[in-house]
């Protein structure tokens, strides 16, 4: 396609600014509309303004990278906006499940109700909306209070998926009292909040972690210990394990979260072979065992998959159940 100059300078800038591409002028509307039909760019956002990104560019962004891009153009187009939802939760660099993004953008307005210019811009009623707004300089955008941020999250999402923002925020030093303060200026159901405030660990590593406790909470199983550290008598190693539960008969039962990034990513295996991955787990296992437990599971995450308890014998009456993204065992539970 011909070179149209002006657009190229348009897309080196906005990708320079981390943002998405638009313009209000005609002849480039036209320019950026027709690259977006040869496949050149995508238009990832129809609104006003609707905006495009280079195709091989997005496709090297990850989900929050790209709520952050479309949010940057529309500040720029529209400096009065204030975003909240996961345009926050990501801005703040809370964890969260990436699934949960659906190239919608949340601002938050003072008019009572909400609007719906179009079903790609979401409209939050809140009446003291610029007490506080919180302008962070990291992401060059107006935001919501990280603490009215998590109140929204408990609002908006599941226990189990708004856990890992509320665990994630803890960590970088949000406190619960800021939210509970924050929770009472608002006339909604406070229960939500109260109850993820109760179960919020900043200990827990990430937001995987995080999902699989809100999944074991949300379906009534016993509340395990996170990152706990247990030292093999044999070896004095010491281990920090992810999740312990003591039973009342004696047992300890130890399960362990198994990311796919354990076995492939170089940062995390120190470039050893998935063989010699597995081989330090089993060895890791039997110290474990020498230090006293019972029984240890290994598990991941899997969407549209039934549910196992970590700690399923601890209640016969609930081996399983189905969900839409639930707690898989290993087959290499032992």
């Amino acid at each position: 396609m011909k070179t149209h100059k002006a657009v190229a300078s348009l897309i080196s800038a906005a990708q320079n600014e981390l943002r998405c591409v638009y313009s209000r002028n005609e002849a480039e509307q036209t320019a950026l509309r027709r690259r977006a039909q040869s496949g050149e760019l995508l238009k990832v956002y129809d609104g006003i303004p609707s905006l495009y990104a280079n195709t091989a560019y997005w496709d090297g962004l990850t989900p929050p990278e790209r709520t952050l891009h479309m949010a940057r153009a529309l500040a720029q187009e529209h400096p009065q906006w204030v975003f909240g939802g996961l345009v926050a939760v990501s801005a703040y660099g809370f964890e969260h499940q990436w699934h949960l993004h659906d190239g919608c953008i949340t601002i938050v307005t003072s008019d009572h109700g909400s609007r719906q210019c179009h079903q790609r811009l979401r409209h939050v009623y809140m009446p003291d909306m610029n007490n506080p707004k919180t302008h962070y300089e990291a992401s060059g955008l107006s935001l919501i209070s990280p603490a009215r941020t998590l109140v929204e999250a408990a609002i908006d999402l599941d226990f189990r998926f708004a856990l890992p923002i509320f665990d994630s925020a803890l960590a970088k030093g949000i406190t619960k009292e800021e939210i509970a303060a924050d929770c009472v200026q608002w006339r909604i159901d406070y229960a939500r909040v109260f109850r993820l405030l109760r179960y919020a660990n900043e200990r827990s590593e990430n937001g995987g972690e995080s999902l699989a406790r809100g999944t074991i909470i949300e379906d009534r199983f016993l509340t395990p210990r996170i990152q706990v550290t247990v030292t093999d008598p044999q070896t004095n190693t010491e281990y920090r394990v992810d999740f312990v539960w003591k039973l009342d008969d004696g047992r300890v039962i130890v399960a362990e979260y198994d990311g796919t990034q354990k076995y492939v990513d170089p940062a995390m295996t120190d470039n050893r072979s998935i063989q010699e991955v597995v081989a330090k787990e089993r060895a890791r296992d039997e110290g474990l065992k020498r230090a006293g437990a019972t029984e240890i599971v290994h598990f991941h995450i899997r969407r549209r998959h039934r549910t196992y308890s970590a700690a399923g014998k601890t209640d016969q009456s609930r081996g399983a159940s189905g969900g839409d993204l639930r707690i898989a065992v290993s087959p290499a539970t032992r």
